[in-house]
């Protein structure tokens, strides 16, 4: 009787999200900004659905924004043309594909607990997804409205985790969802909101502040929604610090200078806020220099010396095999059976059997020179149309230099936490970030072209 009960609310349970999936894809074959949201929504939820529905959320929604793109480009005035980022991204993609079809001494995952890790996830979630989210942003997003809404998406998904993520410390832990941050956050202690890590939702909440600012600075915007957004950058700021994680508040610390270097006409913010910073830290510096990551503290070297055998792992992988490296998401394994040390002052035992640390060494060891330079190749060539975007576009528009500012914010957070992880575990920030700078690229390029 019980069992069937289960299974009766089970069937509910799919049913009712069929008919969702459904309507909301229908909805976003209509419009590819749309089914863009839906993606985001889809990768911001990937770890809360992930064990009732698996990746059917976020593979229907890519199937729609694929398939609305194509639609909405046939039907349009616009010629896409691939340029050097989209040939350098194929090429990035295709050496990934690859790397996963010859054959590897060892295989992917955990090789303590036998996790194989999916090597189609692998590349789809942080480089396919990612790049399909640069080309739509480049391509789509051509009016301001759709803009704004790609904006405010962003935002709320930031003041959602920020939510969560002061909810997990203050309670009541009942009105925390999804529930895996209350009940079994995989880093106890720190902040890790929807996406369930601390550094992923550092790159969250930064990026929640980028675009809160921008949205405060624009006196054409209703004066209640720059009030929710100044909310929501505050928010965002609080969250942040309740991560604990010093990549994360890096990520928090670069919006903060960007903006006061680059945000011509609102980087007073940005200097007052990064003054109040400067003051609390020189108050608080035993604090804040000492091992207690809890009260804040940033002295331990635990982690850092994860990192440095993790690095040392690395380079001894690609003196090995410089070329093509040990294949697609084997570094967990080349670092289990031939973890190196990288001093006598290093314990050996730190770092063993971990994920690579380190975004760029992380592809050299398993995707060789050729992949490392493809997608070093990515992020310059992203780098300099960010770059030309904030010399061209107009000053006071919100799709103007504002914009550029928020986009290179972004890169620069993601260029910067690759330093200390393995950027291809994360899922929603990639997204984020590399929409936002197709988004700022697309209105360079139509600006420039008058």
């Amino acid at each position: 009787m019980a069992s069937g009960l289960f299974f009766g609310a089970q069937a509910g349970t799919f049913l009712f999200a069929g008919v969702v999936a459904f309507t909301l894809g229908v909805w976003g074959l209509s419009d590819p900004v749309v089914a863009t949201i839906f993606l985001l929504a889809a990768m911001f939820l990937r770890s809360a659905l992930l064990p009732q529905f698996g990746g059917a959320p976020f593979l229907l929604a890519l199937a729609v924004l694929v398939a609305a793109t194509a639609w909405w480009i046939s039907r349009s005035d616009i010629t896409f043309r691939f340029g050097a980022v989209e040939w350098a991204m194929a090429g990035f993609v295709a050496w990934n594909v690859c790397s996963a079809l010859l054959p590897h001494k060892y295989g992917p995952g955990d090789q303590f607990t036998l996790d194989a890790r999916s090597v189609p996830h692998f590349i789809l979630i942080p480089t396919v997804i990612p790049f399909v989210a640069y080309i739509v942003g480049r391509v789509v997003f051509t009016r301001a409205s759709a803009v704004r809404a790609a904006m405010w998406a962003l935002m709320a998904f930031a003041a959602y985790s920020a939510v969560v993520s002061v909810l997990q410390f203050t309670g009541p832990s009942e009105l925390i969802w999804p529930r895996h941050v209350a009940e079994a956050p995989e880093w106890a202690g720190r902040a890790v909101g929807v996406v369930n890590q601390p550094v992923a939702n550092g790159m969250v909440l930064a990026l929640g502040i980028a675009i809160a600012a921008l949205l405060v600075s624009r006196r054409s915007e209703p004066t209640w929604s720059r009030w929710l957004a100044l909310a929501v950058g505050l928010g965002c700021g609080c969250a942040l610090y309740l991560t604990y994680t010093r990549a994360a508040w890096l990520s928090g610390l670069l919006v903060l200078v960007i903006g006061a270097v680059l945000a011509k006409g609102y980087r007073g913010g940005f200097i007052a806020v990064l003054g109040v910073i400067g003051a609390l830290a020189v108050v608080n510096w035993a604090t804040l220099t000492s091992a207690d990551r809890s009260a804040g503290g940033v002295g331990s070297t635990q982690e850092v010396d994860d990192r440095l055998n993790t690095i040392a792992t690395a380079l001894w992988a690609a003196e090995q095999k410089p070329i093509v490296g040990w294949g697609v998401s084997r570094f967990w394994s080349v670092n289990t059976y031939h973890h190196q040390q990288w001093s006598t002052d290093t314990p050996w035992i730190r770092g063993y059997a971990i994920p690579a640390h380190q975004n760029e060494l992380g592809i050299l060891a398993e995707l060789g020179v050729i992949g490392l330079g493809l997608w070093l190749a990515v992020l310059v060539l992203i780098a300099h149309r960010l770059w030309n975007a904030y010399r061209t576009l107009p000053t006071g528009d919100l799709c103007g230099k504002p914009l550029a500012v928020v986009a290179i914010s972004a890169f620069t957070i993601l260029v910067c936490t690759g330093i200390t992880v393995d950027l291809r575990f994360f899922d929603f920030p990639l997204m984020a970030v590399f929409l936002v700078a197709g988004i700022a690229a697309g209105w360079a390029e139509r600006h420039r072209a008058g």
